[in-house]
């Protein structure tokens, strides 16, 4: 069901299955409004909550009830005796009167309760933050469903949206009332939308895990799994409550509350999700979608927590009126409107650019007015004057073009990078190039800083070659729409400037053109001299690599040639010596012989040794590294090897440099440091790495001196690598080569 690769029908399923949520949500209202009030909100999980009853959270409509009362009966029944036989019950009817028993300030008092149609229509007015935020998130998931149907992340966030606005419209906006507990089925519509809140964490997991894009294996089980999950865990608390609680009203708010696991283990797992991501992704372009997403979520809470949570857990109550808690999280569907539009996630070139400017300036001016009114109740009191309400819309009409202007401008240059000042590219790209030495991280620091500034989908640079381009330097995504720039060093083409477009639609400006211009023009040089350096590399790569494979083919004609034949001389000379001897001249003369003979065989082997060691050849570079170990180890001295069980093939020279620089450390730790214990390690991941820590007395003078240590230097220089001999804090030392492994070409 979420291959999105191969099934067509996949993105109409996904649109199915969210019109039929918004049609459940429809449903939650309209079972709402056919239900009576009696003005209060009540949360079976306070922990306040016991048989003595329930406390009123909040009261809406005409009611005698106040905030802080403790209902402990309705209608002569206590609740916990009521809720133990069953939540709910006969239904009743607006207009009916009921007697509610209560603890106000500690003293019994009885109420006659007249209950009243629920104001759905009030209810969404006064909750227009939370309307608001909806309508944001859900418009945010259809406009990135529309323009990219097939995308997973667009799957996940249509669907998680539709599951949101079902849960408000059951539990969000319309609460539990201390009559449900005992009467009609309202209840269940709450519960309902609980249910419906569980499932929309598995939502949010869902869309953690294809957003920007998925890689690896088992998304499907593992989106399956969110999802289940939710439901899963929710009968283990359950059962839980069933089992260890005794009170009907602490049990209820246990069993009653399906979302309660799912609240307490699913924030958790989805930030693991995303640092799992971010970590284990080294595409700069992915980290920087999810950094969108990270700072839009972590703000969010950040203020949320500061601004309610912190302040109601103190003093009782808050700077800012509860009912503004969710636009806190408005700022999440905008940042990821502009992980899309900035770093082109999803594939989506243009879809909610203005959307984003008008989306910005709303909750600007709304902010400013709560601003504003909140500020004027505070110096001259609660009110609804009608000079406060016309001061604060005239400050608003002022400030909206103004504020309309700021936000166009941010935003586009958020969005599209510095399009309206492109000479800017140039100074900032001047400004990075200072500071690179190597042609090497020339290339990619050019690529990166004109794709990051013009907000680019994919820029690359292309050296010209015999054989045809040659990629040197890439950032992005490539797309089928590119322009391509020459690149010239004194007349002579070197290169290509790749740039990919940001749309069909979307044609590079007359400045942008410009700016390229002018910077292909500055960037000849620099790719003249990063194909001169690549050049230089690789000869010296073939030319080691003729080298070390001129040994091999010495040694073979050393062993197989040389070799054989001193074998035949040797046998002769034994022979000659049964055959001729016998006189001491003879013997003499055999003798001198033989010793003549056992010379050569030990050049020979000398000679071959140091051509390639045999022991390599034998038993590969990590057999040969434990033989030479074995070799050295004595009572005085431990080394130990820690290395993988076995290495992918590595080429001739880069195996026998390895083994020389292990050996001539090894040596050196036998010789000078009067070490007790020594590790030699060896990783392979992108180039090979070897390190030889010991304990011993450290380096002393021997730094830079040291032919052992200049020796190892150079075998690594030769190869293109890095060489370092240092004394950790820990005392003795520590030699550390890194050696490229050539990649594919």
């Amino acid at each position: 069901m979420f291959n999105s690769g191969g099934n067509r029908r996949l993105p109409a399923l996904f649109l199915a299955a969210t019109f039929l949520l918004l049609l459940i949500a429809v449903v939650g209202v309209l079972w709402r409004a056919a239900g009576p009030s009696d003005g209060t909100m009540v949360n079976i999980g306070d922990t306040a909550a016991s048989s003595d009853g329930v406390i009123v959270k909040e009261t809406t409509g005409p009611t005698p009830l106040r905030v802080g009362d403790r209902i402990v009966a309705i209608n002569g029944r206590p609740l916990a005796e009521s809720v133990a036989h069953g939540v709910g019950g006969a239904p009743v009817e607006a207009g009916t009167t009921l007697p509610y028993d209560i603890l106000r300030e500690g003293a019994p008092v009885r109420l006659e309760i007249t209950l009243h149609r629920f104001g759905v229509a009030d209810a969404i007015w006064v909750g227009w933050p939370t309307l608001l935020v909806t309508i944001v998130l859900l418009g945010t998931a259809l406009a990135i469903f529309a323009v990219s149907a097939r995308e997973r992340a667009a799957h996940a966030g249509i669907f998680a949206s539709a599951i949101g606005v079902s849960t408000v419209a059951f539990a969000g906006y319309f609460p539990l009332e201390a009559v449900d507990l005992v009467a009609g089925d309202q209840f269940w519509r709450w519960y309902t939308g609980e249910l419906l809140f569980a499932l929309l964490w598995g939502g949010m997991l869902h869309f953690a895990l294809s957003f920007p894009e998925f890689t690896g294996r088992g998304y499907r089980t593992r989106v399956i799994a969110g999802y289940a999950g939710t439901l899963v865990l929710y009968p283990l608390v359950a059962g839980f409550g069933f089992l260890t609680v005794d009170d009907p009203l602490e049990r209820l708010a246990i069993v009653g509350s399906p979302a309660l696991a799912a609240l307490v283990t699913y924030p958790a797992l989805i930030i693991s999700v995303l640092l799992v991501k971010y970590v284990r992704n080294s595409d700069p372009m992915l980290r920087r979608r999810l950094r969108w997403l990270a700072t839009a979520l972590g703000g969010g809470a950040a203020l949320y927590l500061g601004m309610w949570i912190i302040p109601i857990a103190l003093t009782g109550g808050s700077p800012i009126p509860l009912q503004y808690h969710t636009l806190a999280f408005l700022p999440v569907p905008l940042a990821v409107a502009v992980a899309i539009q900035r770093h082109q996630a999803l594939n989506i070139e243009v879809v909610v650019g203005r959307t984003l400017v008008y989306g910005s300036l709303t909750i600007g001016l709304l902010a400013l007015y709560i601003g504003l009114v909140s500020l004027m109740s505070v110096a001259f009191g609660p009110g609804n004057h009608l000079w406060e309400q016309a001061l604060a819309a005239a400050l608003i009409a002022m400030a909206a073009h103004p504020l309309h202007s700021r936000l166009q401008s941010m935003i586009n240059t958020t969005l599209f990078g510095e399009r309206s000042d492109p000479y800017h590219v140039v100074s900032a790209l001047a400004s990075k190039l200072e500071h690179i030495h190597t042609p090497a991280e020339q290339l990619p620091a050019m690529v990166e800083t004109i794709g990051t500034a013009l907000r680019l989908p994919y820029v690359a640079i292309e050296l010209d070659r015999e054989a045809g381009s040659e990629k040197a330097a890439s950032f992005g995504t490539p797309t089928t729409l590119s322009h391509r720039l020459p690149l010239t060093y004194q007349g002579e083409l070197v290169g290509q400037l790749v740039i990919a477009r940001r749309g069909a639609r979307q044609l590079l400006g007359r400045k942008e053109r410009s700016m390229l211009a002018e910077v292909a023009r500055h960037a000849g040089t620099v790719v003249h001299t990063a194909r001169l350096t690549t050049d230089l590399v690789r000869s010296r790569d073939r030319l080691v690599r003729a080298r070390e494979e001129e040994r091999r083919r010495l040694l073979r004609e050393l062993h197989d040639g040389v070799g054989s034949t001193l074998a035949a001389v040797n046998l002769g000379l034994h022979a000659g010596r049964r055959t001729l001897g016998g006189t001491p001249s003879a013997d003499m003369l055999f003798d001198r012989l033989s010793e003549a003979l056992a010379g050569a065989v030990t050049e020979i082997r000398r000679l071959a040794h140091d051509l390639r060691p045999p022991a390599l050849e034998k038993l590969g570079l990590l057999g040969a590294i434990r033989e030479y170990i074995t070799s050295l180890e004595s009572p005085e001295l431990k080394i130990v090897l820690e290395a993988p069980e076995s290495l992918p093939a590595l080429p001739p020279t880069v195996d026998v440099a390895a083994y020389r620089i292990v050996c001539e450390a090894l040596t050196n730790v036998c010789r000078h440091a009067k070490a007790r214990h020594c590790t030699v390690r060896v990783r392979v991941t992108e180039n090979l790495r070897i390190d030889v820590i010991d304990d011993g007395v450290g380096l002393g003078s021997r730094t830079d001196t040291g032919i052992g240590l200049g020796s190892m230097r150079e075998r690594a220089a030769e190869l293109g690598g890095e060489f370092k001999a240092d004394e950790p804090g820990t005392g003795g030392t520590a030699v550390c080569a890194i050696l490229p492994l050539p990649g594919e070409g």
